[in-house]
């Protein structure tokens, strides 16, 4: 009797082991590291375009066509339709906004509204990992800021829809340091301002000086002011882009472990409080991020802390006069951006402070609306996948988006 029993441990043992594995294999295969393969799998059209920026750097741009569907099943041309931009944040890239699945990310809710859908991607992350005449080897390369991103990246990124789409305006959505690049495009371009239709920026990173962020407050007024240390790091990258080693990293995070060892790898970046956070979207979270990019980025949005300013980055006095022939570098202009903007914020977003947004608020010229997250506990990641973000977020960034369009076809 105890041998049978024996038995029937080891034959229960054994099948809850190839559960397991069977579960880990699972989430080895859904585990996506490449923007048009997820969508391939999420079932939508995809094409993958290429810029050259003025100085040298190649970027990826991901684009959701609305196609012509024959009545044989095949597809045709590529439909005219109202264009919709969307930036990620900080070391991050087009992916985040793919990560809610094939129902509920806001590019294929856009893309069932009839939009076509771009996605944009900035020097340093995993797309865009080239340059004409640098190397990711060579210390130039990485230094750059988002002022970079926003002067260079986006007017190259944002020429070529137009002429690729054939519109003359467009939608914007961005995440986060997507913001901090809008808002400093059209500043120092405010040309720009007049390809904008709208503009929706989630918990938006310009003033930063009341950030809750212990990287911040620790490493901040070191980072943030022109010393040996700081110098020294200006031409370094700040993650690996390594998808296998991502992949690796992802696995602490499947659905039979506990989700905790995953989550306090985004403490330095969302702070502690994760209980609106989608657990089962770590995974893929943690695959495609960080997706690479510059200290020199972090670093700057150090100075604006230390600072207390929304300005273009300081070199020290000497460098900054022949940078900028001042001895302090200038503020953005943010009366420039003429932009319809909405701006999504939470009370208690660890990066973006409530007093930040609204100094932010009282600079810009054309603010339609300003809208706080309900939740006390919503954090700064729970605008890409916290529970609750299409219904409150995404739906209404779709419904004001139908409703410009309805009123100009009027």
């Amino acid at each position: 009797m105890r041998s049978l029993r024996l038995g029937l441990d080891v034959v229960m043992l054994a099948l809850l082991l190839r559960q397991v594995l069977a579960t880990i294999r699972h989430s080895r295969e859904i585990i996506i590291t490449d923007a048009v393969r997820r969508i391939q799998h999420d079932g939508y059209n995809v094409e993958r375009h290429t810029v050259i920026t003025k100085d040298g750097y190649v970027l990826t741009l991901h684009r959701i066509p609305q196609v012509q569907l024959h009545e044989n099943g095949t597809l045709g041309t590529v439909l005219r339709r109202p264009v919709v931009f969307l930036l990620s944040g900080l070391y991050a890239s087009s992916d985040v906004w793919l990560l809610n699945g094939r129902e509920d990310s806001l590019a294929y809710l856009l893309w069932r509204a009839g939009y076509d859908v771009w996605l944009g991607n900035n020097r340093g992350n995993i797309y865009c990992r080239h340059n004409l005449w640098l190397n990711t080897t060579e210390r130039e390369f990485w230094n750059f800021s988002w002022h970079e991103m926003s002067v260079y990246d986006m007017p190259a990124q944002i020429d070529y829809v137009l002429r690729t789409s054939g519109v003359a305006r467009m939608h914007f959505v961005g995440i986060s340091q997507g913001g901090t690049v809008f808002l400093v495009l059209n500043s120092m371009l405010p040309q720009y301002n007049a390809v904008f239709k709208t503009a929706t920026l989630l918990a938006p990173v310009a003033y930063v000086s009341n950030t809750q962020s212990g990287l911040a407050k620790i490493i901040g007024p070191v980072l943030g002011t022109r010393n040996y240390v700081s110098k020294m790091l200006e031409g370094i990258e700040m993650f690996s882009t390594n998808k296998f080693f991502k992949k690796f990293l992802s696995m602490t995070c499947l659905e039979n472990e506990k989700p905790l060892v995953c989550i306090t790898r985004l403490w330095p970046a969302v702070g502690y409080d994760t209980r609106f956070l989608n657990k089962t979207l770590l995974p893929d979270l943690m695959a495609n991020f960080p997706a690479g990019g510059s200290v020199k980025q972090l670093m700057h949005y150090f100075q604006g802390y230390v600072s207390t300013k929304f300005r273009q980055y300081d070199y020290g006095p000497e460098r900054n006069w022949l940078h900028y022939q001042q001895l302090e570098p200038p503020e953005y202009a943010l009366e420039n951006v003429s932009t319809p903007i909405t701006i999504f914020f939470a009370e208690n977003d660890y990066i973006v402070a409530p007093a930040d947004i609204w100094r932010l608020v009282s600079r810009l010229p054309n603010v339609e609306a300003v809208y706080k997250v309900p939740w006390k506990r919503w954090n700064h990641f729970d605008f890409i996948c916290g529970f609750g973000v299409r219904e409150y977020i995404f739906d209404n960034i779709v419904l004001s988006m139908n409703r410009y369009e309805q009123r100009r076809r009027r």
